[in-house]
């Protein structure tokens, strides 16, 4: 069965929890199209800083590429999380808003921490092997990245 598809003006307007007005409406236009300056990624498995910038983009965010505070002891598990990622004592990891955004969106716990839990979630959204892992190159990125190119998350 197919999975319903959600447009990133329906995606900013109901998900983006704490993302101000300016962000959102910047974002889309009235008609749901990208902005002149939405971004692309080359979907190449691989999410580093250009994959955050992106995805940052589309969910109204400040285009930073970086993914704030998050555990190390997963870091090495997951080496398809390339540049961008900013990784501290697991008692230190406070999460990242683009993280909570993103866990919003395939429905688990907002906490901002990227884990198993939110990458099984991803995983499934997108139709892939449920694993947990985010390997190099990964399906899953690919994924995602191929969707926030297309302007609209499936």
């Amino acid at each position: 069965m197919k999975q319903p598809e959600i447009s990133r003006r329906h995606l900013l307007t109901t998900a983006a929890v704490g993302v101000p007005a300016m962000g959102v409406l910047g974002a889309v236009n009235y008609f749901g199209s990208p902005a002149a300056n939405a971004r692309t990624v080359v979907a190449d498995g691989w999410w580093g800083t250009s994959t955050t910038k992106a995805l940052q983009d589309f969910l109204g965010l400040a285009p930073t590429g970086r993914v704030e505070s998050q555990p190390v002891s997963w870091a090495g598990s997951n080496p398809g999380l390339a540049s961008g990622w900013e990784w501290v004592p697991d008692d230190a990891a406070q999460g990242a808003q683009v993280i909570r955004s993103l866990q919003w969106y395939v429905g688990v716990a907002q906490d901002g921490l990227i884990g198993p839990v939110t990458i099984r979630a991803l995983q499934a959204k997108f139709g892939q092997v449920q694993d947990g892992i985010l390997d190099g190159p990964s399906p899953t990125i690919r994924a995602l990245q191929s969707r926030i190119s297309g302007g609209v998350l499936t």
